[in-house]
């Protein structure tokens, strides 16, 4: 019995160090890549898709079995007919068929550049959410310091003592934003873990510090997936007008009979050969060819129309990330340095009246808070640079 427990205790202690192993920004990626289910089912319709385009897609023929009986007796027999549409259908359909799995192939990497770019964002969500938590607990630090000093000023000074009660208030705030923070954090990783198609309840291994995601280059924002997706419809609507336009043209039909005989009447081989008259009921293939000229008019409209918004889109993201990053090392280099240098200054001075209280307590919090604010800029700039990579082209990406 100790054997068991304690192999149980193994196997539990093996699954949590598992668990806690840190993950670089890449493996997780990678490891999405493999694992994501909306990844695998993308694969499930390219295939279906490959396979609904192979060959020419010919009516089912018809086989048939006759039974014929006179005076003298019976005989039987049988027949087999086939119809084949005009070359022109065969071959506009087949060709409608092989764009359509193209299509299903430029959505599939339209859907995993998605998938990763929103991978990538996920597991800098998580790493931002633990530096939130250690930010705000690196501020109410700074404020219980801060207490410390101004309790020690404030028994002989009733004016203190009211700033004292405001950073006892605002040290009551800071827990209450820790317990926030740290929810925020446990559901990112609920969702880290799920998007990678691992259980939320062992799956927590630690992330390490990303680095500042690069802004793609304007020349490899030019023909993103999600475009050719929209261009390749068009390209098969118009092989579908042109299967439409078709319909005017006959179907060659062939039969073949084979009866036996009888006393009165001698074995028959018959072969028939018959083609389809369209133009009889002209208005149903002057209906269909309307109806696919326009549906190809609007895929034109609507491919023009995803261009100019995927344009402004990416032109528009771009110059927002720029900023960003200009803002965050701004935040960086110089704000962050100084509060720093700052902090250290009052960190051992002992205030003794409420605008020496007040500096002091600015000067402790500032450089946390400046940090807060610089993950703040860190996610805006992360989230729209994971916008930008969705439009990024294959070869480039």
């Amino acid at each position: 019995m100790k054997q068991i427990f304690l192999n149980i205790i193994l196997i539990v202690s093996g699954t949590v160090a598992a668990a806690n192993e840190p993950i670089s920004l890449n493996a997780y990626i990678n490891e999405v890549g493999a694992e994501n289910l909306t990844l695998k089912a993308n694969e499930a319709t390219i295939e279906a898709a490959n396979a609904k385009s192979d060959g020419f897609k010919l009516p089912d023929p018809i086989i048939g079995y006759i039974q014929m009986q006179d005076k003298s007796g019976s005989a039987s027999g049988f027949e087999v007919s086939q119809t084949i549409p005009f070359p022109t259908k065969l071959a506009s359909d087949h060709s409608a068929r092989k764009i359509e799995a193209k299509t299903e192939i430029a959505s599939a990497k339209s859907s995993k550049k998605d998938i990763l770019a929103k991978a990538r964002l996920l597991y800098i969500s998580v790493w931002a959410a633990q530096e939130k938590v250690e930010f705000l607990k690196e501020k109410q630090r700074a404020v219980r310091e801060h207490l410390k000093l101004s309790t020690a000023s404030a028994r002989s000074d009733s004016s203190l003592r009211i700033h004292t009660l405001k950073a006892e208030s605002d040290l009551d705030l800071i827990e209450s934003d820790i317990l926030e923070a740290d929810q925020l954090l446990k559901e990112q990783q609920i969702a880290f873990a799920e998007f990678a198609n691992k259980d939320p309840a062992t799956y927590r291994p630690v992330v390490e510090t990303p680095q500042v995601t690069e802004i793609p280059k304007m020349e490899s924002l030019k023909a993103p997936s999600q475009l050719e997706v929209k261009r390749l419809n068009v390209e098969r609507l118009n092989a579908r007008a042109f299967e439409a336009k078709s319909t005017w043209l006959p179907d060659l039909n062939v039969r073949y009979r084979d009866v036996g005989a009888t006393g009165l009447m001698p074995a028959i081989k018959e072969v028939m050969v018959g083609a389809t008259v369209p133009f009889a009921f002209f208005w149903e293939p002057r209906a269909a060819t309307k109806s696919a000229q326009a549906e190809k008019l609007r895929a034109e409209a609507e491919y023009s129309q995803e261009k100019i918004r995927v344009e402004a889109a990416t032109y528009s993201l771009l110059t927002r990330a720029e900023s960003l990053r200009k803002q965050l090392d701004l935040i960086n280099s110089k704000l962050l340095p100084r509060a720093e240098k700052r902090m250290k200054l009052v960190h051992n001075l002992a205030p003794r009246d409420m605008e020496s209280l007040d500096d002091h307590r600015q000067a402790m919090e500032e450089f946390p808070d400046l940090k807060l604010k610089a993950l703040n800029l860190r996610m805006q700039f992360e989230s729209t640079v994971a916008e930008l990579l969705r439009f990024v082209t294959e070869e480039q990406k």
